[in-house]
């Protein structure tokens, strides 16, 4: 297994646990979307699953409705600001 496949079979991984395919959602983003919820949500898969598909009123928009345009790079920022917090 190369470095690239097994980066993208880890990341439909952590698409799959979230409850929806990998599809076109950028890898890296994805695993950067899941790690911020995991360190956030203390891993409760339920609660990261239900802040994805929740108007988040901060961002203006449900996160999991934007996930292949460029909100999702908001989306990012937003969680990776939280983080730092």
């Amino acid at each position: 297994m190369t470095d690239a496949e097994f980066f993208i079979e880890t990341a439909t991984k952590a698409a799959d646990s979230l409850g929806m395919p990998l599809g076109d959602i950028e890898p890296v983003r994805m695993l950067q979307m899941y790690l911020c919820l995991h360190i956030l949500l203390g891993g409760d898969k339920e609660l990261m699953i239900h802040w994805l598909n929740t108007y988040n009123k901060h961002l203006g928009y449900c996160p999991g409705d934007h996930l292949t345009d460029a909100r999702m790079v908001d989306t990012l920022r937003y969680l990776e600001a939280m983080v730092e917090n």
